[in-house]
């Protein structure tokens, strides 16, 4: 393929699977899809049906859940895909190829989850200055970097061929690409870090070692993790009575009289604006800054102070996770939190931040087990099938029902969770339970983030030794000791180092790349 050729379809290749974290999540480039609108642009529908079915069926089980970036599905069925019709149309060679150019995919984009880390903290620079303008521009820089990294890897895969791809994926260095690896299961200690300095963790300690006993010894996911902690948080608040004995729940108003400061039109605003949620998705906050992205047009509408304004800037730019569609529930119960933060100078600003916690964990588990693990798992199978057969018609059915989802929850969730956080925000101030909701909030998000440091931070010992005749592997003497005792105690120390030094978050960082690279170099991980 000449180099003209490869630039021009190497940028569309880019700017079809840049959906995929710039803008949107649409599905579009996924192999049953992207496949058959690559076949129709190069002339070859039904190589490109054929390609893009194979290797969605491939990689049906293969999900980001949580933070994982497992092989990449989209560059491998859209290069497969080129392979195949370049290669006269053989739809055996873009299926063989699909695995290798996934894994080099990955590792390209653990690389760009990297570099947003750089845009993450220039972001709090600009935070501090209250500079929105600069704010959003480095937001959307991560535009760029995604288009990069897979212009650069279409690119030089199209350029120079199959072979080429085999070659590179098998010289890459064991200890580099392993290294950060390894890296990426630390760094989330970071944010795990700066979300316990967000709440009173000194106080309520004994919640983070719940959820982490729960997490680890009874090996009990986020989500039922988070409804034991829901469970304990309505608990606390059915045991506070208001004076006349009424339970703070029992009566029939619901908030929608309580005049709001948003309108529909400012809803919509941040409903366009979390289409680019995970723009600048980092192993540090993952979409933090996407978040508070989102936010910007009623934090502006909220606060007319400058530095409450940038208060709340920093506020919503704290470790964020969630699924990109039921994240907008989150959303919305915050824009009503906020708004009564700031016709409320008492209102705790803990409160935002551990209501934040306390509902990533619930919901990521629905968005990732029934949205993308149930839901667009049947599309694909039933669309695959479809393609595999020849049947244009097979993209339609798995695209269709995937962009109305994406559409009709994105902006329900931030609806009825803004009207939620209203009836919430009313309940609480009608009842004067500020410091109960703050204790049921704090319980609920530490237990919570407790969890998230078991699920996501991983520090496994691959050291071994001889003792009087017989193996000891490390990671079993630890596991005895106390297990995921290295997960918990690099996610404490980030929190002592980020309470004690003003730099903590570039000390932490740095660390968390020694500690996997050189562990890995050195065979200690």
């Amino acid at each position: 393929m000449s180099t003209l050729s490869a630039l021009g379809l190497s940028a569309f290749i880019a700017l079809l699977i840049l959906e995929n974290y710039g803008y949107g999540y649409w599905m579009i480039s996924r192999p049953v899809v992207g496949g058959a609108i690559l076949g129709l642009l190069m002339g070859d529908l039904n190589t490109g049906l054929l390609v893009g079915g194979s290797v969605e069926l491939m990689f049906m089980g293969v999900l980001p859940i949580g933070g994982s970036v497992p092989p990449n599905a989209q560059i491998a069925g859209l290069i497969g895909t080129a392979f195949a019709i370049l290669s006269g149309g053989k739809p055996e060679i873009g299926i063989v190829l699909a695995m290798p150019v996934g894994i080099l995919a990955q590792f390209l984009i653990m690389l760009a989850w990297n570099v947003n880390i750089y845009l993450v903290h220039r972001a709090d620079k600009y935070i501090s200055e209250g500079n929105t303008k600069k704010v959003e521009r480095t937001h959307l820089t991560g535009l760029i970097v995604f288009f990069v990294i897979f212009f650069i890897a279409t690119f030089f895969a199209l350029r120079f061929g199959s072979e080429w791809v085999s070659n590179l994926v098998a010289s890459l260095p064991a200890w580099l690409n392993t290294g950060l690896k390894a890296t990426s299961t630390i760094l989330p200690a970071v944010g795990m870090a700066m979300l316990i300095k967000m709440m009173d963790a000194k106080k309520y300690w004994a919640f983070l070692l719940l959820g982490f006993v729960l997490a680890e010894y009874l090996k009990l996911d986020v989500l039922a993790i988070s409804l034991m902690g829901l469970a304990i948080a309505a608990g606390v608040f059915s045991l506070s009575k208001r004076e006349d004995g009424e339970n703070i729940f029992a009566d029939n108003d619901n908030g929608e009289n309580r005049e709001t400061l948003l309108d529909k039109k400012d809803l919509k605003k941040v409903f366009f604006r979390s289409f680019f949620s995970m723009t600048s998705i980092n192993y540090e906050r993952y979409c933090n800054l996407g978040f508070c992205y989102a936010m910007i047009p009623a934090l502006k509408k909220f606060y007319k102070n400058e530095e409450e304004y940038k208060e709340a800037l920093a506020r919503n730019n704290e470790f964020f996770n969630c699924h990109p569609y039921t994240g907008n529930a989150v959303i919305g119960v915050t824009l009503a939190l906020e708004e009564e933060k700031s016709r409320n100078q008492q209102m705790a600003p803990e409160i935002i931040s551990s209501t934040k916690a306390a509902l990533m964990g619930p919901l990521s588990g629905i968005g990732d087990s029934l949205f993308k693990a149930t839901f667009m798992t049947i599309f694909a199978a039933i669309g695959a099938g479809m393609s595999l057969n020849g049947n244009f018609l097979g993209p339609i059915v798995f695209i269709v029902p995937n962009v109305l989802l994406n559409v009709f929850s994105r902006w329900y969730f931030i609806k009825y969770g803004y009207r939620f956080g209203i009836k919430l925000v009313s309940k609480i101030n009608e009842s004067n339970l500020i410091d109960k909701f703050v204790q049921a909030a704090t319980i609920v998000g530490l237990m919570v983030t407790a969890a998230m440091v078991v699920s996501f931070v991983k520090l496994p010992i691959a050291l071994q030794f001889i003792s009087a005749g017989k193996k000891v592997v490390v990671q079993e003497l630890l596991d005895q000791i106390l297990p995921g005792l290295l997960p918990v105690a690099v996610t404490l120390i980030y929190y002592k180092i980020l309470n004690k030094s003003q730099k903590g978050n570039y000390i932490c960082i740095v660390l968390s790349f020694v500690i996997g690279i050189f562990g890995k170099l050195f065979g200690i991980l």
